[in-house]
C-alpha cells in the first residue's frame, strides 16, 4: 500500500542482489535511500515517505516528534524532513533528522497505518521538548479531541525529559472533557447562581435549537463541547448558523468547557455585558 520496499525484504521474499539490481536498472525500483526502493513510481504520499525513512533507518527504528504528530493527526507539518528515532548511532540519511540512541520501552511503540511510530502519549511527550507552549497546549488539546490524551501515560513519558515541567504545568488540572449535554448542564448551573436574568432553555431560533437565550434581548449562549464543535464539519455548520441567527438580530456567544469550569466570571461577565448592551439598544 506505501509502494515502499527495503532491500532486505526483497530478499526474504526470494529476490537475489542480482535481481533487484536488474529491477533497478530496469526502472521497476527507484532508490530513495540506501537500500530502501519506491515500487514502480517515485510519485509517493506522505505516508511513503515516512515508512521509507523508518527503513532507511535500520531495524528498531519509528517515526517520532514532527512526523509522528502528523501521522496521529495531532498536528499538521508541511516539513519535507522527517523525524525518526532509532536506537543506534549512525550517520542520519539524507532528508531525515535522525533522533539517535532513544530508548522506547515495547509500550512506546507501535503501528499506524503500517508504519512502526511512538505511541500518541510518547509522541506528545517528544512534541513536548521542541513546541512553543501554547503549540503544546493546543497538541494536547487536539489529542483530547481524537481521544487520544492519555494524562498518566503522558507524564510517565515525559519524565525527566526537557519539557516535562510544561508538561505537568499543562496538565496539573486537567479534566475531560465534558459531552455536550454535560456542558449545557454546567453552562446554565452557572447561570443560574449569577445575578443574570433566567433563559429559556433548548428554545428554537430561526428554526435552530439554542441552549440558552435570552430572547427579549435576542442573547443566545451556546456550550462548545470539543467533542461536538471541532470537526470541519461542525465548525462549517457553526459557522452557517450563527450568521442567520446573527443576520436575524441575535448576539451569539460561545463558551468552551474549560470556560466554564475554571474561568466561570469570564463567562457571566461576558453575558451580562451582550445583554446590557442590547437593552440599551
Amino acid at each position: 500500500m506505501s509502494g515502499v520496499v527495503a532491500h532486505a525484504q526483497l530478499l526474504d521474499l526470494g529476490f537475489s542482489g542480482a535481481a533487484v539490481q536488474r529491477a533497478v536498472s530496469a526502472g521497476r525500483l527507484h532508490r530513495l535511500h540506501l537500500g530502501v526502493f519506491a515500487v514502480g513510481h517515485t510519485a509517493l504520499r506522505r505516508e511513503g515517505r515516512w515508512l521509507a525513512a523508518v527503513l532507511a533507518c535500520g531495524p528498531g527504528a519509528v517515526l517520532s516528534h514532527h512526523s509522528a504528530g502528523a501521522l496521529w493527526d495531532l498536528r499538521a507539518s508541511n516539513r519535507a524532513l522527517v523525524d525518526v528515532a532509532a536506537p543506534r548511532h549512525r550517520t542520519s540519511p539524507a532528508g531525515i533528522v535522525l533522533h539517535r540512541a532513544v530508548r522506547l520501552a515495547p509500550a512506546e511503540i507501535t503501528r499506524v497505518s503500517g508504519i512502526p511510530v511512538t505511541t500518541a502519549s510518547r509522541t506528545l511527550a517528544d512534541l513536548a521538548a521542541v513546541l512553543r507552549p501554547r503549540d503544546l497546549e493546543r497538541t494536547l488539546e487536539r489529542a483530547e479531541t481524537l481521544r487520544l490524551l492519555d494524562v498518566p501515560s503522558v507524564i510517565a513519558s515525559v519524565r525527566h525529559r526537557r519539557g516535562a515541567v510544561r508538561v505537568r504545568q499543562i496538565l496539573a488540572g486537567w479534566e475531560p472533557t465534558r459531552t455536550k449535554s454535560e456542558l449545557e448542564v454546567a453552562l446554565l448551573a452557572l447561570v443560574r447562581r449569577s445575578p443574570l436574568p433566567a433563559p429559556e432553555v433548548n428554545a428554537t431560533v430561526e428554526a435552530f435549537e439554542v441552549d440558552l437565550l435570552w430572547r427579549d434581548v435576542r442573547v443566545v449562549a451556546e456550550a462548545d463541547s470539543l467533542q461536538f464543535h471541532l470537526t470541519r464539519a461542525a465548525m462549517e455548520r457553526d459557522r452557517r448558523r450563527d450568521a442567520v441567527l446573527t443576520r436575524a438580530g441575535y448576539r451569539v456567544l460561545r463558551f468552551t468547557d474549560r470556560q466554564v469550569r475554571t474561568r466561570p466570571g469570564e463567562v457571566t461577565n461576558a453575558l451580562a455585558a451582550a445583554i446590557a448592551s442590547s437593552q440599551g439598544r
